[in-house]
Formats: structure tokens, sequence, C-alpha cells
């Protein structure tokens, strides 16, 4: 087992026939076409993959796309992971169609590094005016792209000329890219999907990032594109390095990943292996894209595109939301029914998906025109850009707030994407993966800092709110109280769970308690009992303060009468009160401890429950057993009250019911 050093992806590009795979056979010595329709037509239909250590700590991959237009689509695939891009273009024909077309997929795909092949070179005989202007040529269809200063290299696959300095100017080109992030989320795309005897099925790609380690048979996820179809566990329990098996793989490697738990009819291009919840699998998309240059017609609301991503593609209806401005302008806003996109003009836009695909921020899109007649645009590549959202909110009524949200998913500081994303999730609150979904990167971190801080508070099942978002409900929590003493001047307070069902339906249970803490916590309310009741400070009945006069006179009633105590009505009559106040005012003792409930009729002063419950314990330790019959003797009381008063001595667990009789129970 070797390690694996730095890894690169080089990927070729160009109008057919000029010379690409014969120009990867020339540089690494394999022949990339392996399908017979490949060999017999001379052409590249297939992705084809080649290794090619160009340096002892660099080792590199290249990805021969086809050239042919009709298998663009399969080009957009092999060059969706590429770091570096060889430009091959014939000296003999110049800059064709397909050559412009590469050119911009590859710009459209966020490739910047490249160098051009300038083949064919041996066809030109000794004409240095016909090399001059072949290299003129290509270094005029550079012009205003990434690859504007890209070198070229005259070579020769038949001759060998220039073959050697093309090697050199690719590794010096290569040593200089920045290294693929090892440590972020496993993305691979997959580009070919087969079975080998004995070992199970095998898909190949480029791993995008994160590093896969198959030691202990590695969890991963498979995300699949299309109808009717799921996400599913797999395990990986091999993996190759062109040929080279590999206990831990490294992000920009081309890999060969055996999966176990899966049937090869389960997996398809176009699928992606990851290990977190990065990757979205959603039917609508915000991005942002660029309308490239020409003479496609113009975007609209219900532009119908095909869209390319990775190495799924699918179908995609355009609505856009926002027209980027350009140097010294203003941004343009959709109306209800979006704003126009001209060639040349960037946007953000709101992409239904025909059927859902693997996505993840950041992923690169190609958008390319349908086939029509008589139409100069039909078949290519007409822009393409950057996923800003992979798992937008849906429903109708929402413009504003899509178009608010993914500007701010654009801003280059993943904290202030994440700050966004929280701000827009409002008290629903977001978790950590969709944060990490949709906003990049590993959230954990900064939640962290912002709960310590206390500008982030966490709700069940590992949700996030902004304390600045809470706020307002946390003060409608104070005010239902102050409303409550005011209607209730002889309560203690408010119960908590009234006062949760008080506000607003349309917050979660686990926000409205939340919010109950929060005033709390900020000293708005204060707890008066064991009962969940609330109060504001200095409000309420106090549990040691003066009682008014009315239950002052209740609760005398209830000391007078010891064990036997009064009725509600008789209460009533005593004070003089009608009844709903006479409850009031004893739920009110009850809540503050001065009375016992035994039924919703039948109350009992504490000393007199206390006193009670000595009695009872005293005689199940001494007779091991009590009844209503006993009872009755021992306090002095009727049938009336001492069936009520065993039961509720059950509710307490100082007694256990046993047949007509009770035992001790589990708290005597």
């Amino acid at each position: 087992m070797s390690k694996s050093p730095h890894a690169i992806v080089v990927g070729t590009a160009g109008h057919i026939d000029h010379g690409k795979t014969t120009l990867v056979r020339a540089l690494t010595g394999i022949d990339t076409d392996r399908l017979p329709e490949e060999k017999r037509r001379g052409i590249t239909i297939e992705l084809g993959f080649a290794a090619w250590p160009i340096a002892p700590d660099l080792e590199a991959s290249i990805v021969d796309v086809p050239g042919h237009e009709g298998f663009v689509r399969t080009m957009v695939a092999g060059a969706g992971g590429i770091d570096l891009v060889v430009l091959v273009v014939s000296a003999e024909d110049g800059v064709m169609p397909q050559t412009r077309e590469h050119i911009n997929v590859c710009r459209l795909l966020g490739v910047a590094a490249g160098v051009v092949a300038l083949t064919k070179i041996d066809r030109l005989g000794d004409d240095p005016e016909a090399l001059e202007l072949a290299t003129d040529d290509v270094r005029g269809a550079l012009a205003g792209t990434p690859f504007a200063e890209a070198p070229i290299v005259p070579c020769s696959a038949v001759t060998g000329v220039g073959i050697e300095q093309l090697r050199d100017t690719v590794r010096r080109i290569a040593a200089k890219l920045p290294r693929r992030d090892n440590g972020g989320a496993v993305i691979l795309g997959v580009d070919r999907v087969f079975t080998i005897k004995g070992h199970g099925t095998v898909v190949t790609g480029t791993l995008l990032s994160g590093s896969v380690d198959v030691r202990g048979d590695e969890s991963l996820v498979l995300v699949p594109h299309g109808p009717d179809r799921e996400p599913f566990a797999v395990r990986a329990r091999a993996a190759q390095v062109r040929g080279d098996t590999r206990d831990r793989v490294l992000a920009g490697c081309r890999l060969a990943l055996n999966l176990a738990g899966v049937e090869r009819t389960a997996v398809e291009r176009g699928d992606v292996v990851t290990r977190g919840p990065e990757v979205a699998r959603q039917s609508f998309v915000h991005a942002k894209l660029l309308h490239l240059p020409g003479h496609s017609p113009t975007w609209t609301h219900g532009t119908t595109l095909q869209i390319c991503a990775g190495t799924a593609h699918g179908v995609g209806v355009l609505d856009p939301l926002w027209l980027v401005p350009s140097a010294g302008a203003t941004g343009e806003a959709s109306s209800s029914d979006g704003v126009e996109v001209p060639p040349g003009a960037e946007a953000i836009v709101r992409i239904r998906l025909e059927a859902p695909l693997p996505l993840w921020r950041g992923q690169r899109l190609v958008v390319r025109a349908f086939a029509e007649p008589h139409d100069d645009w039909s078949g290519r590549t007409v822009g393409g850009g950057v996923v800003l959202d992979p798992e937008p909110s849906e429903g109708r009524g929402q413009r504003p707030r899509w178009i608010a949200l993914a500007r701010a998913l654009d801003h280059a500081d993943a904290e202030v994407r994440r700050n966004a994303l929280l701000h827009d999730a409002g008290l629903a609150g977001i978790d950590t993966d969709a944060l990490s979904r949709r906003a990049g990167g590993d959230a954990r971190a900064q939640l962290q800092r912002q709960i310590a801080r206390g500008e982030l508070l966490e709700l069940q099942g590992g949700r996030f709110v902004l304390e600045a978002g809470l706020r307002p409900v946390v003060e409608r929590c104070i005010a239902l109280v102050d409303r409550f003493h005011a209607a209730n001047p002889l309560q203690a307070g408010m119960a908590r769970a009234a006062l949760e069902g008080a506000l607003e339906g349309r917050l979660a249970a686990d926000v409205r308690a939340l919010a109950v803490d929060r005033a709390i916590a900020r000293g708005g309310l204060r707890v008066v009992d064991d009962f969940g009741t609330v109060a504001r400070p200095g409000k309420g009945l106090q549990p040691g303060g003066e009682l008014p006069g009315h239950m002052k006179s209740i609760l005398a009633r209830y000391l007078e009468g010891g064990l036997t105590p009064p009725t509600l009505r008789e209460v009533g009559d005593a004070v003089a009160r009608p009844p709903r106040d006479v409850l009031e005012m004893v739920t009110s003792l009850q809540r503050m401890g001065k009375l016992v409930r035994i039924t919703a009729d039948l109350s009992l002063a504490r000393e007199s429950h206390d006193e009670l419950c000595s009695r009872v314990r005293t005689h199940l330790r001494e007779h091991g057993t009590i009844d209503v019959q006993a009872l009755k003797q021992l306090a002095g009381l009727s049938r009336k009250f001492a069936v009520p008063m065993l039961e509720h001595l059950d509710e307490l667990q100082i007694t256990l019911r046993q047949g007509d009789a009770r035992i001790p129970g589990p708290k005597l």
C-alpha cells in the first residue's frame, strides 16, 4: 500500500479529430479509447482515463473527453472535476466550433489553469508563417477568458516534437495549483458503474473533496438523480487509484470504489457518493448563472434548458429573480413574471428541475439549449454558473424572500451566509446539517461561538434560532402575564401551560417553551411554585406575604375544619363571595401551598394534611395495612371523607391499594 501524494486531474478539451486521444497516448502510453465503436470510428464517445505520474510528489489523472458536439454532456461530466485543462487545437484546422464551446464549458466550470497543445504541426511542413497564424488564431479565441495568458505549446504526437515541452509546461503549472480540501465533505460524482466478479459493484469518479478511508468498511451515502429514487447507505469496501490499492484516498484522485450492500442496477452515472449532509436532492435550486455573450435568445420566466451538474444532467425551467448589476449599475429585482436575462448578463435564478438532481452549494452548472430547427444556438452551451442554495424554500408569494436570501448566499464569507439562513428561518429554526448543506463548510464551530455570546439559542431536535428573533416573543410572554395579574389580582400567578398556550398558534411548542424560559432567565418572570406557576416580580400573591381579607377568612375556615373541611359552596356561603371568586382564591391558596387539593370540591389545610399523612404512616408501620374503616377510626372521619382521603394517599404513593385494603406504598 502506498501513500497518496498530491493529486490532480488534467482534462483534455477541443474539437473532434484534433488529436486529443493520440496526444494522451503520446504523453502517457495509454489508449483511452476503449469501446469497439470508438476504435472503429476513430473518435472518443465515452470518457477515457489515463494515469500520468508527472512528478515524484505529484500524480495526475488525465480525463480524455469527447470532442463531437453530440457528446458535450459527456464532456461536461468529465470536465467537472478537472484542475487543469489541456486545450487541444489542430494547427492545420485552427479553432473550430467545439473548441470555442469547450473553452466556454471550462470557463463556466471554474477551471482557471490551462495550457494549449497546438497539435499536428508536422502537417504544416517547414512553414513558420502558418504556425504563427495558427498561434494567433488560438490567442484570439482565448481573449477575454481565464486562459488568455495560457502557454501555447506547438507539438506533434506523430513525430514527438514538443511533447516533452508540453509535459514540462503541465508539470510547472500543476505544481502551483492549490491542493483540494481533504478535510471537507466527501463528494464523488459517479461517471462509470460496473461489476467485478467476486467483488460486486464498482463506481468510478473524481473525488472532488474530502477523503475516503476503507479501513473498517467506511459508511457512505449514495444520493441518486432522477425520479422515484431515494438516498441509501453503502459501505466502501475497497479503493483503487489507477490500479493501485489504497487504504485512504485523498481529494483530487481518480477513484474506483468497491461498494458493498448495493446492486449494480441501483447505481447510475450522475449519482453522487457522499458522507455528510452536504449533498441535497431537490427539485428546486437557486443559482447564479451567466448567459454567454452571443445571439442565443434572452432568458425569461419559463425558459427551458438542459442543466448539466457534474456527472448528472436534467431539464430545468428558469425563473430569473434578480439581474446582477454590471459595473456602475444597480441590480434589477424580478416582478411576478421575473426579469429578462439577455446574452452577456448574469442573474440569480430559481430553477425548477423536472426530476431531482444531487446538488451541493458551490457546485458548477452548465446550461445548454435544446436542439431546435433553424436555430444557430441549437444544442449549444448558452451559459452556466454556480449553485447558491441547493435546498431553497418552496411556496407561492416568496419572491422577495428568495431574492434577499439568494443574494446573501452569494457572499464570500460563510458566517455571513449562515447568519442569513438563520434570519430567514426565523422562529422555525434551522439545524446544523441544513446550515452546512446550504451555506457550505462545517457550521458547528460558528454556532458554538454564537451560543457562547448569547446570540443563538438551541431548540429541541438540534434546531437553532437567533436570540434577537425570539426577543419579541419573550416580551409577549411578559405582557401576557401582566395582563393576567390585572385580571386576576387574587391569584399567585399564571399557569405556565396557559401562558405557552396563549402565545401565537403558529409557534412550535418548543419555541413557546424556550420563550418562557428566556423570560424567567432574564428576570422578567419568576417561578412561583412547583406547579409551574409564573408571575411578574413584585406581583401576584407572595407565598409568605399578607393575604387579602377574604382569603384569610377562607383559610381560617379550612383550619377550623381540620380533617372534616368545608365544601366550596360552604366556603362561599361563609365569606359571601360568588363561586368563581371562591374557586380562584382556593386555587391560589393551593398554589401557595397553604391548602392541599384532595378532589375538585375538597381541600385540606396544609397542617391538617400533614397531620393525616403522619397518622397513616405510623399506623402502616405498626399494622402493615389500612382500610376505609380503619381510617375512619384513626382520624375520626365519615366515609364521605375517608374514601377520597385514601385515594389521595394512593396518588401520593404513601399507600398502595390491594383489594379493599391499602398496604405501604413506595413513598411511605
